[in-house]
């Protein structure tokens, strides 16, 4: 199983080697052709629409998480969904540089496969083409369909610790989903936001996964002072978790940092596939329940009807697609 800890991964740097669907000028022989792919996949929008999501939500995730994370996506990296998306331009995939240099382009022999939204071009009038609705292309996520720059280690980090976060019986939604204007309710709280939230049914924990304390770990500290100001996030901690190299004295120097500061508290996240979701600090936050995906669905679009004069739209009947799909 594959272990974005694992330093044996990271040898040659933090980030992958990808194969980018828009700057390629010739696909590489195991990729499917791209006619053929199309037809296969409009016969699978469902699961097409659920891996999307996943994967925009969490920037960079590896197709075993992606897995566990949703048991409907397959999780070996050679499976047909994946190459077929690759060969349609609808994600890039990546793969782990050896010590040496070199990458190994190829789903059945890498020692994992990684994948994005492609990073170059934008994929919504593909699912247009496809055959989704608006609203189903609108459900993959917030912003433009795109891959965005970040480092893949942090952000298979992020991805694991959601896993284990849902195996505990958490929500989780990705960093496209955590915004602090979405939090907030204000526009001038920003756009920025946590790497993962946990919702539980009377706590909000937000992740801050930190690799390094650098003079900008400050910076961050102090703007979510601010945010935990805001009317309405009386409930929301913040969970700041060492994500650094075996040997980094990023855990000790995090603990010192953040010791006192209200509702926010530390960990050292290589800690969380053993133990569960648990804080140095003794902050035990509890997920409590939370709906099935049907019902959280139902209820927000009756929020979101009232706020717009619809009283009735929690009746309204859900799109096929999007019914037992957690948006995050």
């Amino acid at each position: 199983m594959f272990d974005p800890f694992d330093d044996d991964n990271w040898r040659a740097g933090t980030m992958l080697a990808w194969h980018d669907s828009a700057l390629s000028v010739r696909p590489p022989a195991w990729l499917p052709d791209p006619g053929e792919a199309e037809r296969r996949l409009a016969c699978r929008l469902p699961r097409v629409l659920r891996a999307l999501g996943l994967i925009h939500s969490h920037r960079t995730v590896e197709t075993g998480q992606l897995h566990r994370l949703d048991p409907l996506l397959p999780a070996r990296a050679r499976s047909r969904l994946w190459l077929d998306m690759a060969a349609c331009g609808l994600i890039d995939v990546g793969f782990p540089i050896d010590a040496d240099g070199r990458a190994r382009f190829h789903p059945a022999t890498a020692r994992f496969m990684a994948v994005r939204l492609p990073a170059h071009e934008r994929i919504e009038r593909r699912l247009d083409a496809l055959g989704f609705t608006p609203v189903e292309i609108a459900s993959v996520g917030p912003g433009p369909l795109r891959g965005r720059r970040q480092y893949d280690r942090h952000n298979l980090i992020a991805a694991e610790l959601a896993v284990v976060a849902r195996r505990d019986g958490w929500r989780t939604v990705g960093e496209a989903w955590g915004r602090f204007d979405r939090m907030t309710g204000s526009p001038d709280a920003g756009q920025g936001g946590p790497d993962l939230e946990l919702i539980g049914e009377h706590v909000l924990v937000c992740v801050e996964l930190t690799a390094s304390m650098n003079e900008s770990f400050d910076e961050k500290v102090a703007r979510w002072r601010r945010i935990l100001q805001y009317p309405g996030m009386e409930r929301t901690h913040v969970a700041w978790l060492s994500a650094g190299r075996p040997g980094d004295p990023v855990a000790g120097a995090l603990r010192a940092r953040v010791a006192g500061e209200p509702r926010m508290h530390y960990a050292d996240a290589r800690a969380w596939p053993d133990r569960g979701v648990v804080f140095d600090d003794g902050f035990a936050p509890e997920p409590g329940h939370v709906g099935e995906p049907d019902d959280w669905m139902r209820d927000e679009m009756g929020r979101l009807g009232r706020l717009v004069g619809f009283d009735d739209a929690g009746s309204w009947r859900l799109p096929e697609r999007l019914r037992g799909r957690w948006l995050g």
